[in-house]
């Protein structure tokens, strides 16, 4: 984890209120599939926003972003050139699967992560399968870029694009082990519709994202806590208990 200013090296709408923001690392900025970045926005937006890591490539980060708030709508007015601040990697990421048939199942903002693990399981000779939801045609993204390591199906909920309805309702039932991001309602359908093995990479509203605030606190199915932003975001799909 370190702390550094990066300059944007693009900053693009991909979809409906989404954004693919691309910044300029340098050759020793390492990350995980799975883990995240904290961005400060420039004041007076002083809480940092937790971005999950979609790429990395030998001198370049590429993250996502959806604009809810005046803080996401200032990050997507950011420049080529201008600098933003980047505390990170932060988070424990993904587990590779000793498994050979892989399910990636991605929601909405969701989808990100799983781009980089595809690329990585798809050099280890994986057979992959992604998932992804979306509201309607306009939310849709990476289905392209996914396509490149894997079999994609995109799901819409009203079904302007691809099948209609639910991930839950297009499932691979081939698969041997599952890798899921996506807001909370998908994934506890998700523990409910699957027995095989998984991972759940969860979306939690995070203060620190070093664990000492508390503010992503959850509780896990032995009893115990979690901090998401230091113990996860990604953890065994029995590991937790969602909220």
């Amino acid at each position: 984890m370190n702390l550094r200013n990066m300059k944007v090296a693009g900053n693009r709408k991909i979809a409906a209120d989404t954004y693919e923001l691309k910044l300029y690392t340098g050759p020793d900025f390492k990350t995980s599939p799975g883990q995240f970045v904290h961005v400060l926005v420039d004041p007076p937006h002083y809480l940092r926003r937790p971005l999950s890591v979609a790429s990395i490539s030998r001198d370049e980060l590429t993250l996502v972003y959806k604009t809810f708030g005046e803080g996401t709508k200032t990050l997507a007015g950011k420049k080529i050139g201008e600098e933003i601040n980047i505390l990170g990697p932060l988070g424990n990421g993904f587990t590779f699967p000793e498994e050979k048939r892989v399910m990636l199942i991605g929601g909405g903002v969701g989808v990100p992560p799983l781009l980089e693990l595809a690329s990585d399981l798809h050099e280890m000779g994986k057979s992959i399968h992604a998932v992804l939801g979306f509201k309607s045609e306009q939310d849709v993204f990476y289905e392209e870029e996914l396509k490149g390591f894997a079999e994609v199906t995109v799901v819409t909920e009203d079904g302007s694009y691809g099948k209609k309805g639910l991930v839950t309702e297009w499932l691979d039932d081939s698969a041997d082990i599952f890798y899921a991001c996506g807001p909370n309602p998908m994934l506890r359908a998700l523990l409910t519709e699957l027995e095989i093995p998984g991972f759940i990479s969860m979306e939690e509203r995070m203060g620190c994202a070093i664990g000492a605030c508390f503010a992503c606190t959850i509780e896990t199915t032995d009893g115990g806590y979690v901090n998401v932003c230091k113990d996860g975001p990604v953890f065994p799909k029995d590991k937790v208990v969602l909220p």
